[in-house]
């Protein structure tokens, strides 16, 4: 049920063809691509690309790494494991906690209040391979969105003999303040009440539909309906051709099967001021073949790679229409982050430099791809497959896991 961090992914440079002998665009960005970012650096000495695979946002002029916490609360025979998200900046090394499961330790102290003969797991300690209570809670990163970042939020409950119960929502956490956002603070309140108000009409119509369709086969509509709920709370952004929208998500609670999130038709709202700061780390037309991302001096381009998974072949292409290719990163590609753009934080690049070496742990190996100016080829190297949907896997510090090995 835990996401897994994927091995490093770090491809290099097809090598079909000599690169053009001219230095490529000086260019320096960070590439956020599904389980992964790649650095990208290109100057007169060549073209560098190196990769990671940690989920980095970026607010302001500042750099942040986003884990995960997994919290152990179980006993011999009940499992209770939730998660808090966390921000760590990467200049002073400070974590924020960001959200925080509150389901898990609510149910792991009401089972010891109805079970005083038993006491919670010591460390190292083995659980039941068989537990009767089994109950998580999964924090999952959907994207970043410059300070805003979208996640979503799972609980699962099963109880042998007992009664199993589901649950699930999305929101929005403002990353400067570690609080939850709601819509009319990121989009302004005249946007934001169009869009709930649309987006109560689509709930309407779609839970009358659900009670149509349960009403006309032999399943109970009660069960069916009244697991769902509209939240204007619970929503996640999204870019469309550099488009901001908001997407609302059918909140879940009690479904006696494990829950999928129910998520309404995007809506495009009205560019807040904060939005033209970003615009640019998203393609232009997503749903073209090419998609590219347009600089002064160079643009960046990004196609379908030829490779068995998902992947996006990304180059550089100067004005004269010259490319050099960078290699493959996953698809989706989320968005690109500027270092150009971002101001000069002392020690930023140092605090870049060394949470790259560290993320080398993560996965147990790290690579770096180095293109040289004079045309030489380097190997290609490829990563485990990614399917490149749904959200982002980020690290765990200290996850805690279930004690039975199961």
């Amino acid at each position: 049920m835990r996401a897994r961090l994927l091995p490093l992914l770090l491809l290099a440079l097809a090598c079909e063809r000599a690169e053009p002998p001219q230095p490529a665009p000086a260019a320096e960005f960070i590439v956020a691509a599904a389980d992964s970012v790649f650095w990208v650096r290109s100057d007169a000495e060549g073209i560098r690309v190196r990769g990671a695979p940690m989920v980095l946002a970026q607010v302001g002029d500042r750099f942040a790494e986003l884990y995960l916490v997994d919290d152990d609360y179980s006993f011999y025979d009940a499992v209770f494991i939730g998660q808090r998200l966390y921000k760590r900046d990467l200049v002073s090394g400070d974590s924020v906690q960001l959200v925080a499961d509150t389901l898990m330790p609510a149910l792991a102290r009401a089972y010891a209040a109805a079970n005083p003969d038993e006491r919670p797991l010591d460390k190292d300690e083995q659980g039941s391979e068989n537990p009767r209570t089994v109950a998580t809670a999964d924090l999952m990163v959907l994207d970043v969105h410059g300070p805003w970042l979208s996640y979503e939020y799972l609980t699962d409950v099963d109880v042998v003999g007992g009664v199993s119960s589901h649950g699930a929502r999305r929101g929005v956490v403002d990353l400067r303040t570690a609080s939850a956002a709601p819509l009319d603070a990121i989009v302004g309140a005249g946007p934001a009440r169009r869009a709930v108000a649309a987006a109560r009409e689509r709930w309407a119509a779609l839970r009358d539909s659900i009670a149509t369709i349960a009403g006309d086969s032999a399943v109970a509509v009660a069960p069916t309906v009244e697991r769902f709920g509209f939240d204007a709370r619970s929503f996640t952004l999204g870019v469309v051709d550099r488009r901001l929208q908001v997407r609302f998500a059918i909140t879940q609670s009690g479904a006696a099967e494990e829950a999928n999130v129910v998520e309404l038709d995007p809506q495009d709202v009205d560019a807040p001021a904060w939005w033209d700061a970003l615009r640019t780390g998203y393609p232009i037309d997503e749903r073209a073949e090419e998609r590219t991302w347009p600089r002064p001096g160079f643009t960046l381009v990004g196609r379908p790679a030829d490779a068995p998974t998902a992947r996006v072949a990304l180059a550089l292409r100067d004005d004269a229409g010259t490319e050099w290719r960078l290699g493959s990163v996953p698809s989706p590609v989320q968005r690109v982050m500027w270092i150009a753009d971002t101001g000069d934080v002392p020690g930023m690049r140092a605090a870049l430099t060394k949470a790259f070496n560290e993320a080398a742990f993560y996965s147990g190996e790290n690579r770096i791809v180095r293109h040289e100016a004079r045309g030489a080829r380097a190997p290609l190297v490829r990563p485990a497959a990614f399917s490149g949907r749904g959200p982002l896997p980020v690290r765990r510090h200290s996850a805690a896991r279930h004690r039975s090995g199961t």
